[in-house]
């Protein structure tokens, strides 16, 4: 008898373990070969749907309205004196100091006056021509300025201070000499201080003017006090100014306070 026979003659059912055992050899390589194939298919698979880098997001495309646009100039928080002001229009002036000053009628300009015998003036008016006095040749090979460097050149940067500054130092010496010529005499007393307004707005970015102060004597021998606040705009051909004008020097420096941060600069 069998060994497989069980109980009762009957031949014993195979168990799985016992049925895989059977398995002839060409079946045992046929399945290798499905899994092997099936392991392939799916890492191909993963290959294909998982990207090859690090994600990056996209940067939008420019539409047709924006990219034809002029991209707007630099905006900053506080213009220097070699800062170019954002204003290609004549700026105006936009002033509204305290109650204790009333506005007058006055040509080309605003202008306040007190109780006190204080006036505060905001004029406009052109830039001041660039000097074209030609400076001595300096001989051959040698350096620009006792500062130059060999093989040194300044930077476009530099030369555009350079030349706002420049446009502003005319300005104010034409400022200057607007002042003595409608005195009957008149000397600059202090010259270099910074006065500060605003641009835009009360609150907007903060403008450097070049300040001097004068005395003035009238003829009939009374003296006064004048502030000046000036920037040259070369951008708009302009120049603008803060004129004060009051008894004492200590009251003209109150005034010039007061006039610079109740007052700003405005395209026109």
């Amino acid at each position: 008898m069998s060994s497989d026979a069980g109980p009762g003659g009957l031949p014993e059912r195979a168990s799985p373990a016992r049925r895989l055992h059977r398995w002839p050899v060409w079946m045992w390589a046929l399945g290798g070969v499905y899994l092997v194939v099936g392991i392939a298919l799916v890492v191909a698979v993963a290959g294909l749907l998982t990207p090859s880098g690090p994600a990056r997001m996209a940067s939008p495309e420019p539409s047709p309205a924006s990219s034809s646009s002029p991209a707007p100039g630099p905006t900053l928080d506080a213009y220097g004196l070699g800062d170019p002001l954002t204003l290609a229009a004549t700026p105006s002036w936009h002033a509204e100091p305290s109650a204790r000053y009333r506005l007058t009628a006055a040509p080309d300009e605003l202008r306040f006056v007190s109780d006190a015998g204080c006036r505060l003036s905001f004029r406009v008016g052109p830039l001041a021509p660039e000097r074209t006095t030609a400076s001595p040749a300096a001989p051959a090979g040698s350096p620009s300025s006792p500062l130059a460097s060999p093989g040194s050149s300044p930077s476009p940067s530099d030369d555009r201070a350079s030349a706002e500054q420049s446009a502003t130092a005319r300005a104010l010496e034409a400022e200057i000499g607007r002042v003595r010529g409608s005195a009957a005499e008149a000397s600059v007393t202090h010259e270099g201080f910074t006065v500060v307004t605003t641009l835009g707005a009360y609150d907007g970015p903060l403008v450097d003017l070049a300040g001097a102060d004068l005395r003035v004597s009238a003829d009939d021998g009374s003296d006064s006090y004048v502030r000046l606040g000036v920037r040259a705009v070369p951008a708009s051909q302009a120049a603008v100014a803060i004129v004060v004008e009051c008894p004492s020097a200590e009251e003209a420096a109150t005034a010039m306070n007061h006039a610079s941060v109740r007052a700003y600069l405005a395209a026109g």
